[in-house]
């Protein structure tokens, strides 16, 4: 899944539904780190690591595993191909702010972006130039951001 065509502090329960029957506790990092993370979770990890410290997920579709009641969706699919790092992060819960306090529900007016940035509803801002450069899209619908997502362009 391209950072492209994807485009997060606010109320929490103490804990949810994550995988199957068990329950998953919310995690104490929550920061989205533009081009590198979304809460716990970093671009490239190994994903035994993830699955060491956040449990096995559930499978939603495809190669995309939830987390957190599908609070956060990570896929280990990259260049049409399996891989066994995470690639691709993605979160429409305003629990996972940036530094800046930028969240799902934040207005398009106050991204810190370009306005040539933004295209088709997502506003895309690359880690660095480059052949697949880490990045973050904001998905923007009615003037608000829906959905944050961390990848490889």
């Amino acid at each position: 899944m391209s950072l492209r065509t994807a485009a997060l502090v606010g109320v929490a329960a103490l804990t949810l539904t994550g995988c199957g029957s068990s329950r998953q506790a919310l995690p104490k990092n929550r920061l989205i780190v533009p081009g590198r993370s979304i809460g716990p979770i970093s671009l490239d990890e190994p994903r035994s690591a993830g699955t060491r410290s956040l449990g096995p997920g559930e499978r939603v579709r495809g190669t995309l595993v939830s987390y957190f009641g599908g609070r956060l969706l990570i896929t280990y699919w990259f260049h049409d191909r399996l891989t066994h790092r995470v690639s691709y992060l993605e979160t429409t819960w305003d629990g996972f702010p940036t530094r800046s306090g930028v969240r799902v529900g934040t207005s398009r007016g106050d991204l810190p972006v370009p306005r040539n940035s933004c295209l088709g509803g997502t506003c895309a801002i690359p880690l660095h130039n480059g052949p697949d450069a880490p990045g973050t899209g904001f998905r923007i619908r009615q003037d608000r951001v829906v959905r944050i997502a961390v990848g490889y362009g």
